[in-house]
């Protein structure tokens, strides 16, 4: 029953622990509600993330946490093999000429969830306090793989020696190690457990630690089996074939690893390379909206004035003031759109998530554009849910505003526009119909990219920017969604935007 009682101390422990050690990771403490990235701030580009990081050591990180996890299913497989052991198979343990017992090895296993724990905790300390880098993840990674080592010396010990089938576990440290450490380190950790493994075996076979001896349960009492860690030739055998394993596994798995680390900073260099060159895009808009805002509006407001208040003018040079003012308006277009794309997609631009009446934001939308519908012969309809999402009113009044805009623009005279938000699961969907002129399946692959128009919107109307549907994008990601487009059933086109809802309570 002694054995038992320890299982019920783990089961309690773990279940204290467990919704705790699973966000470790992510940077926030138990209990909280995880808000996509989108929703609460920017992802960080090279240098800032997770206390400035490169990718290769962001993902050294995320390893580190994953064999955290890992740690604990390890463990609990093999609390569970020692109680099937024990009280299924009927494998009795006892050290010298102690009673026959389970409790040490268990102790050794709810040490591993224990320090386990720790350096979870620890991790998660230095997380907040942005201190992590390549050095502290190394020591961190060190200083799990010895407790690891520790304990599998241990465990091996407390359940017959170098001839019981834990001795296995040895190598997953060696694994791990590999995997996390440079080839050096590996290569001194290896050495490492190899001097543990042999001190253990040589030791208990010389007499210097003493026996952990196995026996099988029968019936009014336990018969000891072959004590395999006294033969000398059995222990030189096992020690030597373990530790050419230890050394070959770390050449191969270091020499792998060697190679993908290579892969992984060609993939990094490559990826500052392109965020460079984002960043330039978005600084050239920003630099051409400022530019050339104050003078094109300046221009149109001259020639405005000039086609109000002169008389001599005649209808040739009149007809060349409207298009140069038209023009104007177009270019002016054209500058909003990039002053709007540019505030969306910096990754500067923080998204401050606030309860927003989506239904109210559709229903001012509709009615805005309702006018404009009836003028131009459209039918325009809207039907909305009662709905509230976390987000950004201006942006989501942005997305909004953008699509019914485009419908609107792109469905000729006696054409339909139905608008509708309802709720499907988790997400607020927002559906815009029209039977206008259509995407087709090749424009539909392309129509969410920078200043990509369709050829049918280019026929149909010559001034657009091909900006608004990219903004759209943008918003929705901001906002942890997601946009789709289709044709529609009676022509036209059928966008459908899915936006995650706050949980109840």
């Amino acid at each position: 029953m002694k054995g038992w009682r320890l299982v019920k101390h783990f089961v309690i422990f773990f279940t204290k622990l467990h919704f705790g050690i699973s966000e470790t990771f992510s940077g926030l403490p138990p209990g909280r509600d995880i808000i996509p990235p989108a929703m609460s701030e920017p992802k960080c580009d090279k240098g800032q993330r997770a206390g400035k990081l490169t990718i290769t050591d962001q993902e050294l990180f995320d390893r580190l946490g994953w064999f955290t996890r890992v740690r604990w299913a390890f463990g609990a497989l093999c609390l569970l093999t020692l109680l099937v052991s024990w009280y299924v198979l009927g494998v009795r343990f006892r050290i010298g000429e102690g009673p026959w017992t389970i409790a040490p090895a268990v102790r050794v296993v709810l040490l591993v969830f224990l320090y386990n724990a720790g350096f979870t905790f620890l991790v998660r300390i230095v997380r907040s306090a942005e201190g992590i880098s390549r050095r502290r993840i190394e020591i961190i990674a060190l200083a799990q793989i010895f407790c690891d080592l520790a304990a599998i010396c241990a465990l091996i010990h407390y359940t017959g020696g170098v001839a019981n089938y834990f001795i296995i576990l040895v190598l997953v440290p060696i694994v791990i190690v590999t995997e996390l450490l440079p080839q050096a380190l590996a290569y001194a950790t290896a050495g490492i457990a190899t001097g543990l493994l042999n001190a253990l075996a040589w030791g208990e076979q010389q007499g210097i630690l003493p026996h952990a001896r196995t026996g099988l349960a029968e019936d009014g009492g336990v018969r000891e089996l072959p004590q395999l860690q006294e033969d000398g030739l059995f222990v030189l055998l096992v020690t030597s074939s373990l530790t050419v394993t230890f050394f070959a596994m770390v050449f191969v798995a270091s020499t792998i690893t060697k190679r993908l680390r290579k892969r992984e900073a060609q993939l990094e260099e490559a990826y500052q390379k392109v965020h460079d060159a984002d960043e330039a895009k978005g600084f050239f808009m920003r630099r051409t909206e400022h530019e050339m805002r104050a003078p094109l509006a300046a221009i149109h407001s001259m020639l405005a004035a000039v086609a109000e208040t002169s008389d001599a003018i005649g209808p040739k040079q009149r007809r060349l003031m409207e298009r140069g003012m038209a023009r104007t308006k177009a270019m002016l277009r054209l500058v909003g759109d990039l002053r709007r794309y540019s505030r969306v997609r910096l990754a500067e631009t923080v998204v401050h998530p606030e309860a927003v009446d989506l239904a109210q934001v559709v229903a001012n939308t509709v009615e805005l554009f309702r006018q404009q519908a009836s003028a131009g012969g459209l039918t325009l309809m809207s039907r909305a849910a009662s709905v509230s999402v976390q987000g950004d009113e201006e942006m989501l009044r942005e997305l909004v505003t953008n699509l019914v805009a485009n419908a609107v623009q792109y469905t000729p005279q006696g054409g339909e526009i139905d608008v509708s938000l309802t709720v499907d699961g988790r997400f607020a969907v927002l559906r815009v119909a029209d039977t206008g002129i259509g995407i087709s399946e090749d424009a539909r692959e392309r129509i969410f990219e920078e200043f990509f128009r369709s050829t049918e919107a280019k026929a149909y109307f010559k001034d657009g920017t091909g900006l608004g549907l990219a903004i759209v994008k943008r918003i929705v990601e901001r906002h942890a969604g997601r946009i789709e487009v289709a044709a529609g059933l009676e022509g036209g086109a059928v966008f459908l935007v899915y936006l995650p809802m706050p949980p109840l309570g």
